[in-house]
């Protein structure tokens, strides 16, 4: 008996080993944590992002027809759908800080054989907000996605993308950098 007892008691080793042996796991399971609170918190902005994106190219592509305007988008109105996403974030995303914003609003026009009628990328792209915010796919390349009237016209694109500059908290701990959140949506004018 005094043989078999021997053999399962514990050495001051194997109390070293299970120590560092814990600190490990401990170790990835705060990576785990970490990540997981940082996921969330950039999926949190993500919807919030998403939300707005889709409503405010619903509201650029309906403005021809609730203010009898012109389907050329000028730089004032694209000013006051930048105030507008900016104020809306500043009430539903609690640590809002206007530094960490970008818009890219853009409008496109085909003709019928799908060539982008306006080559000047200034007049139908709009950079805003301080924070660079790319454009998923430029517009130019969506020509198969404008619908064709019935006065073989290809109707005029739109797209709202915004970017978030969240916080870095997994990316520092991995020396990577995860910021930027971004959401895009696309329309066509009627």
């Amino acid at each position: 008996m005094k043989n078999i007892t021997r053999k399962f008691r514990r050495t001051p080793n194997q109390t070293g080993v299970f120590i560092i042996e814990f600190a490990f796991v401990l170790l990835a399971f705060s990576f785990v944590i970490v990540f997981t609170m940082d996921l969330v918190a950039k999926q949190s902005v993500k919807g919030k992002l998403d939300r707005l994106s889709y409503s405010l190219v619903s509201v650029l592509r309906e403005r021809t027809q609730l203010f009898d305007g012109d389907e050329t988008m000028s730089y004032q109105e694209a000013t006051k759908a930048y105030n507008l996403i900016r104020k809306s974030l500043r009430s539903t995303l609690a640590p809002f800080e206007e530094s960490r914003l970008g818009v890219l609003i853009e409008q496109q026009r085909f003709d019928e054989d799908k060539n982008p009628i306006s080559q000047n990328t200034n007049e139908h792209i709009f950079r805003m907000g301080s924070y660079a915010c790319p454009a998923v796919t430029p517009l130019t390349n969506m020509q198969d996605l404008t619908p064709i009237t019935q006065f073989d016209n290809r109707l005029t694109l739109y797209q709202v993308t915004l970017c978030y500059r969240t916080d870095n908290w997994f990316g520092s701990l991995v020396d990577e950098e995860y910021e930027r959140v971004r959401s895009a949506s696309i329309s066509f004018g009627r």
